[in-house]
């Protein structure tokens, strides 16, 4: 039943452009969230807060959005912000600090501060709004995929979207197709924006579909997209400056990737 809906939502947004519902089982939703969150954090729930050495945010959640302090030129927070307004609309609890209209930035300022803060009130409440609410994050994920597959298709050169809609009717005809294509979408983005390309090559799951092959199967259709992430992420680095020592993240990309042709069972209890 999930793969004849997901079938006709694609099918219909780009033939007669008239968008059906994203549906997809509480089995299929509950595999894709643990696969997620073993590619993001291994597991470990102290991942879903986590400062990387370097950056200049913390990261949050299953999705890791960024949040970045109110002293930051970049402070572009619309991501989290919109994961929040989410969460309270799903009747979930924010702490009373970070219940503001607008919601406020990240309290720390830099990791070091973050670090230092571990025993902090605002730690704990963080730490404790990120584990409860990740069924919620999961949620979030599913229709956040929803819309950049909408966008995607939108954004597609026209003579593109019936080609690209069967590869995507084709990937999400299995839960492990289904998968590929969300954990893609959150770990690169949808690939429709200027911001997402480097020397003009982007790197979004629309470059991915577009360097695909055609194919005859479901199965095909996976190994043939899995061959063709590869090729835009090792492309991505090749384009990228210098300076962004993007080659150090190369091998673990790699290693994702591989992830949607192997199966797995995880426990997302913990």
């Amino acid at each position: 039943m999930t793969k004849t809906l997901l079938g006709l939502f694609f099918m219909a947004l780009c033939v007669i452009n008239d968008s059906k519902a994203f549906e997809i089982s509480k089995a299929d939703t509950l595999g894709v969230a643990q696969r997620v969150f073993k590619n993001e954090c291994d597991v470990e729930i102290g991942c879903l807060l986590e400062w990387n050495p370097g950056e200049e945010f913390l990261s949050l959640g299953l999705e890791h959005f960024t949040w970045y302090p109110a002293n930051s030129p970049n402070n572009a927070n619309e991501a989290f912000n919109s994961y929040l307004q989410y969460a309270k609309e799903a009747g979930e609890h924010l702490p009373d600090w970070l219940n503001k209209t607008p919601f406020p930035a990240c309290p720390w300022s830099n990791r070091e501060q973050f670090l230092n803060s571990k025993g902090s009130q605002e730690y704990k409440d963080m730490l404790d709004f990120m584990t409860r609410t990740k069924d919620c994050q999961t949620n979030y994920l599913i229709e956040n995929s929803k819309r950049s597959l909408d966008k995607i298709i939108a954004v597609a050169p026209e003579d593109q979207r019936l080609r690209i809609t069967k590869i995507l009717s084709q990937l999400t005809n299995d839960p492990q197709g289904l998968y590929a294509v969300i954990d893609y979408i959150n770990f690169k983005g949808p690939g429709i924006g200027q911001a997402d390309d480097f020397e003009g090559e982007g790197w979004g799951l629309l470059q991915v579909l577009q360097g695909m092959h055609d194919t005859s199967t479901s199965k095909e259709a996976l190994e043939e997209f899995v061959r063709s992430a590869k090729t835009i992420l090792m492309h991505r680095v090749f384009n990228a400056s210098n300076n962004k020592h993007e080659d150090r993240w190369l091998q673990g990309w790699l290693r994702r990737i591989d992830t949607y042709l192997a199966i797995q069972t995880l426990d997302l209890s913990k």
